[in-house]
């Protein structure tokens, strides 16, 4: 597993990179996630969004972006040896400030909309393997630890929490992990015509961060809506070669506007 960063490595080079990895469709998240990212493109959006989640006064010369970054489910909750039979979760874009910031960004585009049920949840996921509760405590450990939750048992967890789609908790405790201010933010890119089912995920995400027992005041969680204009819709089986197309020009048209709500009441702020 690896992380690609900037500004360790060019966006060229993270380009580069993204490209090997094979894309089905030009409305798979990482590509409007990577173009929106590009460091000189949606400069007022970006500003707009630092600024309503506290981070305008970061310095920008200790900030991190890294793509496809992961987080090993580690024995007793510290880092070390891994869990037997575990994966790293990937976070789409982990943010890394000089102050031990963190911003852990999940994005969607068309998940959403192709399932009205977001799968694996928890209890199908788990189904009673004893290695799997063994990586389940380990993520409620990174959250409860780090005093963002409620639940501290995975008991408890499965008893109450089954139907949470299995990746939010996962999210959620890579935003967690080793990190003093952790932010949580979802980015949902959409088409005009997917709105409601978009609004139907975004409860859904209130409800999980309900049922998981995160506490606002230390995990900020955040929904930001990006309205795609337009894509580039000539890729079809594989879109990988988009992402050295964004090294000259943006491939997403995407709104000058930003709508950010607040994950846990859905207001706008």
């Amino acid at each position: 597993m690896y992380s690609i960063h900037y500004p360790c490595h060019s966006y060229d080079q993270i380009l580069d990179v993204l490209s090997t990895i094979k894309t089905h469709s030009p409305q798979t998240s990482s590509l409007p996630l990577v173009d929106f990212w590009h460091p000189k493109r949606n400069i007022i959006q970006k500003k707009k969004l630092f600024s309503l989640i506290g981070c305008d006064k970061m310095n920008p010369n200790f900030v991190d972006y890294c793509f496809e970054y992961p987080t090993p489910a580690y024995k007793n909750g510290k880092s070390g040896t891994t869990i037997r039979y575990s994966k790293s979760s990937m976070t789409d874009l982990m943010i890394l400030f000089g102050d031990k910031t963190r911003i852990t960004i999940e994005a969607k585009y068309t998940e959403y909309v192709k399932e009205d049920v977001y799968t694996p949840i928890l209890k199908d996921w788990y189904k009673g393997e004893s290695h799997k509760k063994e990586i389940l405590q380990c993520w409620i450990d990174y959250i409860h630890k780090n005093e963002c939750g409620d639940i501290s048992i995975v008991d408890d967890l499965l008893n109450t929490c089954g139907e949470l789609p299995y990746q939010f908790l996962h999210r959620t405790a890579s935003a967690c992990f080793n990190c003093e201010h952790p932010i949580l933010i979802y980015q949902l890119f959409y088409d005009k015509k997917d709105i409601g089912r978009m609004n139907r995920f975004e409860t859904l995400l209130q409800q999980s961060a309900k049922s998981l027992k995160i506490k606002a005041n230390k995990l900020p969680f955040y929904i930001i809506e990006n309205e795609v204009i337009g894509y580039p819709k000539k890729w079809k089986g594989d879109a990988s070669g988009i992402f050295n197309e964004m090294k000259q020009n943006p491939q997403y048209q995407i709104s000058d506007s930003i709508v950010i709500l607040d994950g846990y009441t859905l207001k706008r702020i």
